[in-house]
């Protein structure tokens, strides 16, 4: 089947935006990427991860590159650059952009959004408010002002990320006034070019100039800015986490298969239990938001040492969740076939490697879990095992 027609495209630059044209233009108005000489040219990202969706959206052999950015969640914004006289497409930056109240559960709800562009080494950032006000009701219909700040862990994640994947992952807070968060005159759905905002501009451009390593003054700086804010984070202070147990105990409590387990899970001797209570609330089956991000985030914050090595095996334990119903319901797919090595998902290399016919086979194969739910790409990725009511499923790549 055809998927990609193959085109010479100039030098440019691409601003990839998740259905928010007006927000990528927000940041070509505003960064050198209005007065380059190259082109720049604003693009939206596939709508979804199913095959149709990715035919539909990617036009160019270079289009795929986005591919490993958005296996798990998609950004708000993904910038790549196109040479023609090299031959070389690279993926330069991406950022996450959220107006939420910034409490642990809604920063770590999008940490999925930053788990993998890090894991890639690509210069990423999350834009969040620093306080945020907002009247809520009380009792008797009475409605009061409250103030949410963002929590001190929240720092901590993005500079333990940022030093074990040793790429800049930075925070940047939204514009406020006494909690009450300031937009573009023009873009409304974007900040003003104030406070924090205008840090996250010299970022970008450390990152359009290829000037964007962990060992960057301006890197180095806001890192340690950042430090000042972070607190020492605990494994006792999350309720989702039922505790780390030895390895061997784990396998023998949930009875897992050896043969299905990964490498690193037999060799690591401890095992992280992660156990969200709310997992299948009334209103939906299998809930990912807000746990599907934590899960990302504690994988970095307690799984991984301080090259980014994975020493500590995560099982999430899916209370009132049957693999059969997700199975039914076309959730979870079977992966058996899925070819971990011709993924274009897989890294940046390898959506650059494989062919275009290779990757239209591979998207169009039927067992790749990245263009299946939200719930396999990333509970069924990030997570080693997970035990369901009635079944247990594994990883998908058993050689890490």
């Amino acid at each position: 089947m055809s998927f990609w027609v193959v085109s010479h495209l100039p030098i440019m630059f691409i601003i990839w935006h998740d259905s928010d044209f007006d927000f990528a233009l927000w940041i070509y108005e505003n960064s050198s990427l209005s007065k380059e000489r190259e082109e720049t040219i604003l693009r939206q990202m596939p709508k979804g991860n199913t095959p149709d969706s990715l035919e539909r959206s990617l036009k160019n052999h270079s289009d795929s590159q986005i591919l490993p950015l958005i296996k798990y969640e998609h950004p708000d914004i993904i910038i790549q650059h196109i040479n023609e006289k090299t031959g070389e497409s690279k993926i330069i930056f991406a950022t996450e952009f959220m107006t939420h109240t910034p409490q642990w559960q809604h920063p770590a709800q999008r940490f999925s959004r930053i788990y993998s562009s890090s894991q890639l080494k690509i210069p990423v950032a999350l834009v969040l408010p620093r306080s945020k006000s907002k009247f809520e009701k009380r009792r008797f219909g009475e409605y009061r002002e409250t103030k949410y700040v963002c929590s001190p862990v929240i720092y901590s994640l993005f500079i333990t990320t940022s030093l074990i994947n040793q790429c800049p992952t930075l925070l940047f807070h939204w514009p406020d006034v006494d909690g009450y968060l300031v937009t573009d005159a023009k873009h409304p759905t974007a900040p003003a070019k104030k406070q924090d905002i205008i840090e996250w501009f010299t970022f970008l451009e450390l990152a359009i100039s290829s000037n964007c390593s962990l060992s960057n003054a301006f890197i180095q700086n806001w890192i340690t800015k950042l430090k000042t804010n972070a607190a020492t984070v605990s494994l006792s202070n999350y309720d989702t986490i039922k505790g780390v147990f030895e390895t061997r105990n784990i396998i023998s409590k949930y009875n897992l298969d050896v043969n299905k387990l990964s490498k690193s899970f037999i060799i690591n001797d401890k095992t992280l239990i992660f156990e969200p209570t709310g997992l299948s609330p009334p209103t939906s089956y299998f809930r990912t938001d807000p746990y599907a991000g934590m899960l990302c985030a504690f994988d970095n914050l307690f799984c991984r040492d301080a090259k980014g090595r994975k020493i500590m095996n995560i099982l999430l334990r899916a209370k009132n969740v049957e693999l059969s119903k997700l199975s039914e319901l076309g959730t979870f797919i079977d992966i058996h076939a899925h070819s971990v090595n011709n993924c274009p998902f897989s890294d940046l290399s390898a959506s650059q490697k494989l062919k275009v016919d290779e990757i239209a086979s591979h998207l169009n194969s039927g067992s790749c879990p990245y263009t299946s739910s939200k719930q396999q790409r990333i509970y069924g990725e990030v997570a080693d095992v997970i035990v369901f009511d009635d079944a247990i499923y594994y990883r998908g790549d058993k050689n890490n």
